[in-house]
């Protein structure tokens, strides 16, 4: 499961969102365009391609749109990979400069006992109150029983954000080959292991397939 193209992720402070704002003017067509974008991830969960700008805006070519996309990108209010139009992401900047609730992927399901083939979604929400100026997140649901002295539940919805670095207790969703789970990283006499909340449940040892894919913030179902 591709949960996510991500990069380096932080809460926006007070200072880059004034900074932001400051630069972060734009243009009536750029509002459509940041519009547009909004639409497609609602009804089909995709940012739009450089061809449905184009068919969109009349472009007689990409590189009007992608000017267009550099000009947002500069002012802080998207995100890209490269030459990929499908990869743009609204910032919260962006969805303030077109007043719309900030929007969180609905990216599939984990598991919280053994590890389960990823299951991908493209589904986008509004993001959680108290989260909206979070970058690099998105709302995976629970399978399984391991984490419940965590407080996480079957079929529970959870809020991860990737993260640079992790440390000794944090809960993690990991990736493993081709499957996922939910678990506690754990670092302890000399080893390191992913460790189920539920003492019924066997711990998984970390090894070179194992990639952390982001860090548990809260649990939307329970409200912990």
């Amino acid at each position: 499961m591709e949960i996510v193209a991500l990069d380096t992720d932080y809460l926006v402070s007070h200072n880059l969102i004034m900074e932001g704002r400051l630069r972060g003017k734009i243009t009536p067509r750029q509002k459509e365009i940041l519009e547009f974008v909004y639409s497609s991830f609602k009804a089909k969960g995709f940012s739009p391609t450089l061809e449905e700008f184009n068919e969109k805006f009349g472009f007689k070519s990409n590189q009007a749109i992608i000017d267009l996309l550099n000009r947002l990108e500069e002012k802080k209010l998207i995100k890209r990979e490269e030459g990929s139009a499908r990869s743009i992401v609204i910032r919260p900047l962006g969805y303030e400069a077109i007043k719309k609730e900030p929007l969180v992927r609905v990216a599939g399901v984990t598991a919280a006992g053994p590890t389960i083939e990823a299951i991908e979604q493209n589904e986008w929400t509004e993001m959680p109150s108290g989260y909206r100026m979070y970058e690099d997140v998105f709302i995976v649901e629970v399978y399984g029983s391991s984490m419940i002295e965590a407080g996480i539940y079957d079929r529970d919805k959870v809020l991860i954000k990737k993260e640079k670095e992790y440390k000794n207790g944090d809960i993690v969703l990991a990736r493993i080959g081709d499957e996922v789970t939910l678990k506690t990283f754990t670092h302890k006499d000399g080893r390191i292991y992913l460790k189920p909340e539920n003492p019924a449940c066997r711990i998984i040892p970390i090894t070179h397939e194992t990639y952390f894919l982001g860090k548990f913030i809260k649990n939307l179902t329970q409200g912990a």
